[in-house]
C-alpha cells in the first residue's frame, strides 16, 4: 500500500514537471516574438484622418532669424498657392499642415511649434504672427527643430494614401550641442517612420549647403538652393481684387455653431483671422486664399452652413441651445429657408471664384513664361511634392 502511495506521488510530480517545462517553453515563445521587417508591419488606419481619403501632411520647418525676414516673406505670401496647388490634384487631397519656427538658445525662443491640422487658418495666423529676429553668429539650432518637426508635430500614423512630408528652410548651419540629435540621426529616423526630409537653402554659405544637402540625402528628399530672400516672383493681375472681396463674402456666409463656448470661440478665432487677413495679407494672399476656401471640404471650423453641406449634421440634429445665434433668434418656420439661402449664396460666391481663378493662372503662367523665373520658395516646394505625392500613390 505504501509503496503504490509512493509510486504514485512520484508520477503526479513527473507529469506536473513535464506541464511546467511545457508551459515555460510556450510563454517563451509568447513573450520573445519573432522580430518582423518594419515595411512588413500592416498599420492601422488613422482615425484623424477622413475615411478613404488621400492626405499630405506637411511640416515647414523654418529658421526666423534675422537674416530670414524675405523668406518669411515668401513663405506668407505663397502658402496659399502652395496648398491649393495639391488640393486641385486629380485626387482632391486632404492637406494638413504645421510649423516648427526656430532660433537659437539665448534668442526669444529656440523652437515655437504649431501642431498639425486641418485648419489651414490657423496655420496661416501662426505664420503671420511670425518674424525675422534673433541669431547673431552663423549656426541655428537645427537639431532641435528637426527633432521636434519629426518627433512633435502631431503626425498621423503611417499608411497607404498618406503622404508626411518635412520642409527644413534656413540659410545656417546646425550648432554641434552635444545634448540635441544629430541631424542625420533624425532624417534616418523621419524616413523609418516613412516620412521624407527635403532642405531648401536660403542663400550661397558653403557649410549649410553640405549639410542641407546630407540631410536631404538622409531623409530621401530632395535639396534646394534659393535667393537669401526667398526668390519668389509674386506677379499681381486683374483679378486679385476682386477674388479678395469675394473670398471676404464667402466667409461672411458662415455661421458658426454648438455648445455656448465652442461656439464663442471659433466666432473670434474666425473674427481674429479675418481681420489680420484683410489688414496684414497682400492682394494676392488673400486671392489665393479665396481659391483655397471654395475648393476646401472644410474651409472653416464649426460651421454650420458647411456641415449642412456636406450631409453631416441637420437642421433638426441640432439642438436650439447649439444653433448658430442668428439662427436661433429666428421662429422655427424661417429658420430651414435662412440656410437654404446661405447655401445657396455660397455657391454662387464659389462659382465665381472658381472661375475668375481660372482666368487668373492663365494670367500668372503667361507671366512666368515671359519672366522665366523659376527658383523661388514656392516653386521648390511645388516641385518637391509633384514627386513625393507621386511616389505616394497621391496623383
Amino acid at each position: 500500500m505504501e509503496r503504490k502511495t509512493i509510486g504514485a506521488a512520484i508520477m503526479l510530480f513527473a507529469f506536473s514537471v513535464g506541464i511546467a517545462f511545457a508551459s515555460i517553453s510556450f510563454f517563451g515563445r509568447v513573450i520573445h516574438p519573432v522580430e518582423v521587417p518594419e515595411d512588413r508591419i500592416e498599420l492601422p488606419p488613422d482615425e484623424s484622418n477622413p475615411p478613404n481619403g488621400q492626405t499630405l501632411e506637411m511640416v515647414f520647418v523654418l529658421d526666423t532669424t534675422g537674416s530670414m525676414g524675405g523668406l518669411l516673406d515668401a513663405a506668407k505670401e505663397k502658402i496659399w498657392s502652395i496648398v491649393n496647388d495639391v488640393m486641385q490634384k486629380q485626387s482632391r487631397p486632404n492637406v494638413r499642415v504645421g510649423l516648427v519656427a526656430y532660433r537659437d538658445i539665448g534668442d526669444d525662443y529656440v523652437t515655437r511649434l504649431t501642431p498639425i491640422t486641418a485648419d489651414l487658418d490657423r496655420v496661416y495666423s501662426e505664420l503671420m504672427d511670425l518674424d525675422a529676429g534673433g541669431g547673431g553668429d552663423s549656426p541655428e539650432n537645427v537639431r532641435r527643430a528637426l527633432a521636434e518637426g519629426v518627433k512633435d508635430a502631431g503626425w498621423s500614423t503611417a499608411r497607404a494614401g498618406v503622404a508626411q512630408v518635412i520642409f527644413l528652410v534656413g540659410d545656417a548651419p546646425p550648432h554641434n550641442y552635444q545634448n540635441e540629435p544629430d541631424v542625420l540621426a533624425t532624417a534616418s529616423e523621419a524616413v523609418r517612420k516613412n516620412m521624407i526630409v527635403n532642405t531648401i537653402q536660403c542663400g550661397s554659405d558653403a557649410g549649410t549647403r553640405v549639410v542641407w544637402q546630407q540631410i536631404a540625402a538622409a531623409g530621401q528628399g530632395k535639396y534646394f538652393a534659393i535667393a537669401q530672400n526667398g526668390g519668389v516672383d509674386t506677379i499681381h493681375t486683374p483679378y486679385d481684387e476682386r477674388l479678395s472681396e469675394l473670398g471676404r463674402r464667402l466667409s461672411g456666409t458662415t455661421l458658426t455653431y454648438g455648445a455656448a463656448p465652442v461656439r464663442e470661440v471659433a466666432a473670434r478665432t474666425m473674427a481674429e483671422t479675418e481681420s489680420k487677413v484683410a489688414n496684414a495679407a497682400s492682394n494676392t494672399a488673400r486671392a489665393d486664399r479665396a481659391l483655397n476656401k471654395a475648393i476646401s471640404k472644410d474651409a472653416y471650423v464649426n460651421d454650420f452652413v458647411q456641415d449642412i453641406e456636406k450631409g453631416k449634421t441637420r437642421l433638426s440634429d441640432v439642438k436650439a441651445e447649439d444653433l448658430p445665434e442668428a439662427i436661433r433668434k429666428m421662429p422655427e418656420a424661417e429658420r430651414s429657408q435662412e440656410i437654404e439661402k446661405k447655401v445657396v449664396e455660397r455657391k454662387k460666391i464659389r462659382e465665381e471664384i472658381l472661375q475668375l481663378s481660372k482666368q487668373r493662372e492663365a494670367f500668372i503662367k503667361a507671366e512666368r513664361l515671359r519672366s522665366g523665373k523659376t527658383n523661388g520658395f514656392d516653386t521648390a516646394v511645388q516641385s518637391a511634392l509633384g514627386e513625393q505625392l507621386a511616389r505616394r500613390g497621391i496623383k
